[in-house]
């Protein structure tokens, strides 16, 4: 592809051979090494003295293994920790080849750059020096209000008008109108630097010209790796995590195989950078011209994901907004085509540098500010199935990441990877059958080894990308609309949508749970988060509605779901991943069977599904890359809206829009990166992101709240939004379980301040309320020690008469697969019966239990299931000592229907085989009245969903107020949660 400029300067590309990527005089490695020679000689020249510099190596000795232990004349500085460190029970052993950096060489991060500046004579650093530190605005006050007119949504003329009114004018800015303040935005320290230029197709028109509005993509990958927010969340050494057996376990990108290997290869001391793009078409208008625009995103898979996942963190930086081409006059296939081809000539040019820096390496600042050499390889292109096509360049009657094809997507054998070495010969085979330039031909030709009609893919050249490996496996795509389009489908074709609807609207309401008051069978669409929500109840609503083959079909490959989003896979989830997708496909006829595969003209009698086919690859793609939780679609649809719809809103609507969102991006980056010097350096604060030694909640996912929360005076910073999250473990009046790991929490002001026990009693409609107390407060005797018997009588005395009654309480927890993590507070609550409601609303939990009737983990701690119906605390005369809180609960026995045999021998409740969930009825006495005790809150270590076993078709007088009252056996729905899945079958 040649390059030349036209009469108004705008570069303008067309098709033709490949020499505008490398050097049309020499070879390839010896252009690389050429250019390798005289960068990092430059490098050194601009650096200073020659007996300063750390000897750098060329190309050559850059790929030679033996020559990886070349010393560097300074010593330099390692990144890595120690070799062995354990994290959560885990064994972290660092790579023997650390990423090395080195320091005092001139480097900086993004903030040091700002107050550097181009040099002691810059403007801006010398009104810095003079005391002004938000220049080019006046004072904090001036940049405060000019940072909120700029990322505010009011337009340039309601900008004016805000400006000119008379509060403003007795304290005027330093900016008089929109186009002044504007213009000082567009001053501020830069950030990577907007082009853009125009493609070219010879023998073809557009409606309108294909202008590419980009940014060069090393640019990127150096503004998001300089940025010091990242500072303690960056992994530049790859590690292997072990468990105690020694086996690998897999999480983040780095603890993966295809980094360690790709490491490896590299001179002892370079650093990896893993690449991660991502790109979709979004629609911006509907039946107004249907304008949309192509975003691609770059973010790089060193950040750690719980941080890189995070909107608020701006990991992904926007790198350019794709041409979407409608060429004039030509067939649907042409069009396509061409499309194809020009979405691969503007990803060459984005990442052409990328390129060139993967084989030479590149010299780059970090976070911290220190240089490292750099290699940029694509670990990740997050794209849903059409995209995944578009970029892998095949039909659409191809797996873009395996050999198979339509009539092979339904098959449980996994086909061979479409590697790049078999997709690059199969485009030389075509090329030597056709000319791409005769493009009807070339498409014919390319169509019969199942290939699109583009010759020359972004990735062809790029040293290390593997497209069965960078495609990896979109969770919101792949599982959850997956779900939604099929897996729904087949259940509202098998049992009727007014059946489901009703099953789940009887579901009991519970706080922060979705609750589906009209069910889902008439919804057209829904957004991820109701997708995953629907995954978490379908299997127990199904059971008994659909045959045995059918239930085992759904809830396999829901199981297959769960297991694959693991955020730590040990060898035992990987083992579990490839059997849940092993016994659906087994089972799967059973849904055609029942009538659930339907289309427009009938029953469909296959399974050629393209994302079902792609469910195979899942172990394969996370051993290489990482847990598949990772790279889902979710974060980048949200930047769906940060960098496209918002900015759209900002323009004007006409032809050139693509130019204004570009625009109005660099400058809300701009805002962005200057908001966050002036505020360091406004409380004369580090520039460098130094780690944070104390455990903060928020630390690990929410780097710039924590840094600045701790970097600035108490009061200057204030945490907001999700980073807020409230922590119950950190409250003076917590209530901790006796292990530490539960924290309880009740309001300071009871709901029910003073109430006699008869008078709770009563509100409640607990008859058993005073007994239990007298056996509990004065026998002191468990349930068991009584033999389940009531000793005490509705009118023994206890050693109180009143209580403080709570409606609810609040427990929270850290993630059993990351004990980093802070889950958010479940509210658990106990409602009294009121007209509406008659039977209350009272949850579920899991409590500790020593009666020996319940479920017990592997350390032998015994469980039961109760019921909530009341929280209290007794008010003992004349003390006022703090007492504990206990709540009154009604108990369910698992069902001794299923119990079998542990590794012990000794025969132990088990899950409901098909459905594979622990079955649980009311513990009932003989009058047939439930079975109630007291129990301390604190003995509460789990929420727990019950859902009715509905059996053929659900009672008609079923609601979500009375179905856990009415029902007498339940399912414990382990998929209510990715926490309760994995620790509920945990139990036995």
């Amino acid at each position: 592809m040649s390059s030349s400029l036209s009469s108004n300067g705008e570069a303008v590309l067309s098709p033709g051979d490949k020499e505008s990527f490398t050097c049309p005089n020499c070879g390839e490695d010896e252009w690389a090494e050429q250019f390798t020679t005289a960068f990092l000689q430059r490098t050194l020249d601009e650096e200073g003295d020659e007996d300063e510099r750390p000897s750098l190596v060329t190309t050559a000795e850059m790929r030679n293994d033996e020559q990886a232990g070349h010393p560097a004349a300074l010593p330099p500085t390692s990144s890595s920790t120690a070799s062995n460190v354990s994290m959560a029970g885990l064994t972290k052993v660092m790579d023997p080849n650390p990423s090395e950096k080195f320091a005092n060489l001139g480097g900086m991060n993004l903030l040091q750059k700002i107050e550097a500046g181009s040099g002691p004579d810059d403007v801006a650093v010398k009104a810095r020096a003079m005391g002004l530190t938000h220049f080019p605005f006046s004072s904090n006050r001036d940049w405060d209000l000019a940072s909120f007119l700029a990322t505010s949504s009011l337009s340039q003329a309601e900008i004016d008008t805000f400006l000119k009114l008379q509060r403003m004018k007795a304290d005027p800015p330093s900016y008089t109108s929109a186009t002044a303040l504007r213009t000082l935005i567009e001053a501020l320290p830069s950030v990577p630097q907007w082009k853009f230029v125009e493609i070219k197709i010879p023998d073809y028109s557009t409606k309108d010209p294909m202008i590419l509005y980009w940014r060069d993509g090393l640019e990127v990958v150096e503004y998001l790796f300089a940025n010091p927010i990242f500072a303690s969340s960056m992994e530049t050494t790859p590690y292997q995590l072990l468990d105690d057996d020694g086996r690998p376990v897999i999480s983040e990108f780095m603890s993966a195989a295809f980094a360690s290997s790709y490491h490896k290869s590299l001179p002892k001391g370079h650093t990896m950078l893993g690449i991660i793009g991502a790109s979709d078409k979004t629609p911006l208008t509907v039946g107004t011209g249907s304008k949309e625009m192509h975003p691609f995103l770059i973010s790089l898979a060193n950040i750690k994901a719980g941080v890189r996942m995070k909107a608020t963190s701006h990991a992904f930086a926007l790198a350019v907004y794709l041409p979407i081409p409608k060429f004039r006059n030509v067939s649907a296939p042409v069009q396509a085509a061409l499309s194809a081809r020009v979405f691969h000539i503007a990803l060459s040019i984005i990442t052409e540098r990328l390129k060139k820096a993967e084989k030479t390496g590149h010299l780059m600042p970090g976070p911290d500010g220190d240089l490292r050499i750099c290699h940029p390889v694509l670990a990740s292109y997050i794209a849903d199935l059409p995209e995944q096509r578009l970029i892998a360049c095949v039909t659409q009657n191809q797996s873009p990441t395996s050999l198979a094809t339509q009539a092979e997507f339904g098959e449980a054998t996994q086909s061979p990877p479409r590697t790049r070495e078999y997709t690059l010969a199969r485009i030389h085979k075509v090329l030597s059958e056709a000319s791409p330039s005769s493009i009807t031909s070339y498409i014919r030709a390319a169509a019969l080894v199942g290939l699109s009609g583009v010759f020359q893919p972004f990735w062809s050249d790029w040293l290390g990308c593997c497209p069965s490996k960078f495609l990896t496996t979109d969770l919101l795509h792949a599982f959850h609309k997956f779900f939604f389009d099929h897996v729904l489908q087949w259940v509202i074709n098998i049992m009727g949508g007014e059946e489901l609807d009703r099953r789940m609207a009887s579901l009991q309401r519970c706080v922060g749970v979705r609750h589906w008051a009209h069910g889902v069978s008439k919804l057209k669409q829904c957004t991820g988060r109701e997708h995953r929500d629907l995954e978490k109840i379908i299997v127990p609503l199904i059971a008994g509605a659909v045959s045995p083959q059918v239930l085992w079909s759904i809830r396999s490959i829901n199981e297959f779901f769960f297991h694959a989003q693991g955020l730590v896979l040990h060898p035992e989830h990987f083992h579990a991943i490839d059997e849940s997708l092993r016994e659906f496909h087994h089972y799967k006829n059973a849904i055609i069977t029942s009538g659930g595969r339907l289309g427009k003209h009938g029953p469909i009698l296959h399974f050629q599904i393209p994302k079902l086919e792609g469910m195979g690859r899942v172990v394969y793609n996370a051993m290489h890359m990482g847990a598949p939780y990772q790279y889902s679609s979710d974060i980048t649809e949200r930047c769906h809206i940060t960098h496209v719809k918002k900015p759209f809103r900002s323009t004007n609507k006409r032809a050139d829009f693509p130019a204004q969102c570009a625009r109005y991006m660099d400058r809300l980056e701009k805002v962005r990166l200057f908001g966050l010097y002036t505020t360091l350096t406004y409380h004369r604060a580090s520039l460098i992101n130094v780690m944070v030694d104390e455990a903060v909640a928020v630390a690990d996912h929410y780097p710039e709240a924590t840094w600045l929360s701790h970097a600035l005076p108490a009061g200057e910073y204030r945490v907001r939004g999700a980073a807020a999250q409230t922590s119950l473990f950190d409250k003076v009046r917590k209530h901790l379980s006796d292990d530490l790991e539960v924290a309880f929490s009740v309001t300071i002001k009871p709901h029910h301040a003073v109430k006699t026990i008869l008078q709770t009693a009563q509100l409640f409609k607990l008859q058993d309320l005073h007994g239990s107390l007298g056996d509990y407060f004065e026998l002191k005797q468990s349930h068991t020690e009584r033999n389940g018997r009531r000793k005490s009588t509705s009118t023994c005395t206890l050693p109180f008469n009143r209580l403080r009654v709570w409606q609810s309480f609040r427990m929270q927890q850290h993630s059993k697969e990351d004990p980093n993590i802070l889950l958010p507070a479940r509210t658990v609550q106990a409602l009294a019966p009121t007209a509406g409601m008659p039977y209350g609303r009272c949850n579920t939990v899991l409590v500790r239990d020593n009666t020996g009737e319940g479920l017990a983990d592997s350390s032998g701690g015994a469980f039961k299931i109760v019921q909530v119906r009341t929280i209290f605390q007794p008010i003992y005369e004349g003390s006022h000592s703090p007492v504990d809180i206990y709540f009154y609960g009604e108990a369910f026995v698992f069902s001794p229907i299923n119990k079998g045999p542990n590794d012990a021998g000794e025969e132990v409740f088990a899950p409901e085989p098909g459905i594979d969930m622990f079955v649980v009825n009311r513990h009932l006495r003989h009058d047939q009245t439930r079975v109630g005790d007291i129990f301390k809150l604190v003995d509460v270590c789990e929420f727990v969903e019950l859902v009715p076993k509905y059996g053929k078709k659900i009672p008609e007088h079923i609601n979500s107020d009375n179905s856990l009252e009415l029902m007498r056996s339940f399912y414990v729905n382990h998929f209510a949660s990715k926490e309760t899945y994995h620790a509920i079958l945990s139990y036995q």
